[in-house]
């Protein structure tokens, strides 16, 4: 395998729903998964919720690693967080909404977590979306070591009375072979429930497309490897749109159902 093409499966990627039900507002066909793998938790964004409810501008930031910049797209603009505020946009119309990409290469869940006050915290978001483990695992970082530190960051958070959204380690046949993930999958599995937050099951999910040949193969020709990488961004933000739709609609106003 080339360096390249390692570079592009380690940063390449999918987010999906963790929360209730999504029929509401029911992503796109070639973007769903079945429901037991996505509804882990039922959990609401209250920050959000608030901001939707009164009207106010809602500003989110998403704090990640190569993936989340768009290593391994076309462009940029292809990343996730840069989709995502278009897509809120679509179901929001009425919301004045900023999403802020504070995402570097190569951090670790340590190195994000030193930066929280002065980079994240400091931009005021109602909702943080962190993305994290991979460079841990590459890195074989100390599980426990991990777990500790990723407590200590959604703490923080929450002091502030921001919400919060993780994103797990993505899943490739060919990385799965070189790295153990597992470890830094459950310890987040485990804190989103323990503290009562949500959870992208970003590896289960890409694991599913990839066994139903969803996007086609992610290596080859790099021209099909950026294309099944853009397939993927743009399901990241349309199905994280939903999520936030739908765990910050107030409990007593339909979701929004966006028609596509």
């Amino acid at each position: 395998m080339t360096p390249w093409r390692l570079a592009l499966l380690l940063a390449g990627g999918a987010a999906i729903i963790a929360g209730h039900s999504l029929a509401a507002t029911l992503p796109r066909a070639d973007c769903r998964v079945p429901e037991e793998i996505t509804s882990v938790s039922g959990n609401r964004l209250a920050t959000v919720e608030s901001r939707v409810r009164a009207g106010a501008p809602l500003r989110i930031v998403v704090i990640g690693t190569a993936s989340s910049i768009g290593v391994g797209a076309n462009r940029a603009e292809s990343a996730y967080p840069e989709r995502l505020q278009a897509e809120l946009a679509r179901r929001l119309p009425k919301l004045p909404v900023t999403v802020l990409n504070k995402s570097k290469l190569h951090q670790t869940a340590a190195e994000m977590v030193a930066r929280l006050p002065h980079d994240i915290i400091a931009e005021r978001p109602a909702l943080v979306i962190w993305q994290t483990g991979t460079v841990d695992a590459v890195r074989r970082v100390e599980s426990r070591d991990f777990a500790q530190t990723l407590a200590s960051g959604i703490d923080m958070l929450a002091e502030q009375r921001i919400d919060l959204i993780l994103i797990n380690p993505q899943y490739s046949p060919h990385t799965e072979m070189l790295v153990n993930f597992r470890p830094y999958l459950d310890d987040m599995q485990l804190l989103a429930q323990s503290h009562d937050i949500l959870l992208f099951p970003r590896y289960a999910i890409l694991r599913y497309w990839n066994d139903e040949g969803r996007f086609g193969p992610d290596e080859g020709a790099k021209e099909q490897v950026l294309k099944h990488s853009d397939s993927i961004n743009a399901c990241i933000a349309d199905l994280l749109a939903g999520m936030i739709d739908s765990a910050s609609t107030p409990l007593d106003l339909p979701a929004t159902a966006p028609t596509r």
